[in-house]
C-alpha cells in the first residue's frame, strides 16, 4: 500500500539538505509518496508557516520533522488540526522533544515505514486576550509566559482558576505550562516535572517576592485567568506574553489573559526503545553520574 509521508526540514539545521534527501530517497524507494518541505522560515510569521505546511494534510500518515525543538513545536501546533502524527529528528542542540537523534535515523525511518511506533496525545494550551488586543486562539505545546516588560519594575500578578482567586504575588512573572513543557522554563523556575501523558496544567511563579508562592497544579478542564495589577495608584503596568518562546504579545493592566486546554491534542510519535525518564536522565543528567564521566 502506498502511503504519504511529509518531511519538514529547518534548512538552517540540515546544511545542503543531505539528511533530508537521504530520508526522502529511502521513503520513495520503499514505494511510498514523500512530500518534502524545506523553504519555511520557522522564525518568521505564523501565517506564513501555516501556508507552508498546507501539504501536511489529513492524508499524510506521518510528518517527519528535521530540526530542533522549535521546529517541532511550530509544526505540531499547526498540524494538530489535521490529526497528523509528528516524529521529530533532532538536528539541533538539546532536542528534548524529538524522538530521534541523528545516530538513530536509520532505525527510526525503518520503524516508521513498518508502523512500529506509538502516538502520544499531548495537551495544548489556548491563549485568548479579549478586549483591545482581541487575540484569540494562540496555541502552546510547552508554555505561556507573562514577564515584566524591558527594565520595568516587578509586576503584580493576579491568578484566578474557574473564576475564583487562586493566588497573587509580586515578582518577575508567571508560567502556565503543559506536561510537555514541564521540563522547560517551568523546571528552571522550580516547577514540577510531569510525565507528558498527564492531563493537567501547571502555574509557576517566576522569582516571586514571597516565601509561600509555589506552583499550582490544576486539571486540564480548568480555566485560568491572569491579570497584572497597577500598583501604588500608578497609571498602569505593561507586561510581555510569550507563547512557546516564539509568539510575543504585549499586555496592559486592563487586559485579562485567558488560558485553557485546546480541544485537539498534538500527536507526537514515540518508539518502543524510548521513555520519558530515560530521555530526562540522558538530556539533563539527573542520574548518579550527571557529568557523563567515568
Amino acid at each position: 500500500m502506498k502511503d504519504k509521508y511529509c518531511l519538514v526540514t529547518n534548512a538552517t539545521k540540515d546544511k545542503g539538505l543531505k539528511v533530508t534527501s537521504e530520508i526522502a530517497e529511502r521513503i520513495r524507494n520503499a514505494g511510498h509518496e514523500c512530500v518534502v518541505i524545506t523553504d519555511i522560515d520557522f522564525k518568521g510569521d505564523s501565517a506564513e508557516i501555516l501556508r507552508g505546511l498546507e501539504p501536511v494534510d489529513s492524508s499524510c500518515k506521518c510528518c517527519i520533522v528535521l530540526g530542533g525543538d522549535g521546529t517541532l513545536i511550530r509544526t505540531s501546533r499547526v498540524v494538530c488540526e489535521r490529526s497528523v502524527p509528528v516524529a521529530g529528528i533532532n538536528l539541533g542542540m538539546l532536542g528534548f522533544l524529538s524522538a530521534v537523534e541523528r545516530s538513530d535515523i536509520d532505525s527510526a525511518i525503518e520503524n516508521i515505514l513498518s508502523d512500529r511506533y506509538t502516538v502520544e496525545d499531548r495537551l495544548l494550551l489556548r491563549a485568548e486576550l479579549p478586549g483591545q488586543n482581541a487575540v484569540k486562539g494562540l496555541l502552546a505545546l510547552n508554555d505561556i509566559v507573562i514577564t515584566r516588560s524591558g527594565r520595568s519594575r516587578l509586576i503584580s500578578v493576579n491568578i484566578k482558576v474557574n473564576g475564583v482567586k487562586a493566588s497573587s504575588f509580586l515578582g518577575d512573572g508567571v508560567i502556565v505550562s503543559t506536561p510537555t513543557g514541564s521540563t522547560g522554563y517551568n523546571l528552571s523556575a522550580g516547577g514540577p516535572i510531569v510525565t507528558p501523558a498527564a492531563k493537567l496544567m501547571m502555574i509557576t511563579p517566576i522569582c516571586p517576592h514571597s516565601f509561600n508562592s509555589r506552583s499550582i497544579v490544576i486539571g486540564s478542564e480548568d480555566r485560568i485567568s491572569l491579570m497584572i495589577n497597577a500598583k501604588d495608584g500608578s497609571a498602569g503596568e505593561t507586561a510581555v506574553i510569550t507563547v512557546d518562546g516564539q509568539d510575543v504579545l504585549t499586555m496592559d493592566s486592563d487586559d485579562e489573559l485567558l488560558i485553557s486546554s485546546y480541544e485537539k491534542p498534538a500527536k507526537l510519535v514515540r518508539f518502543e526503545n524510548t521513555s520519558f525518564f530515560g530521555v530526562l536522565d540522558r538530556k539533563f543528567g539527573s542520574g548518579d553520574n550527571p557529568t557523563g564521566k567515568g
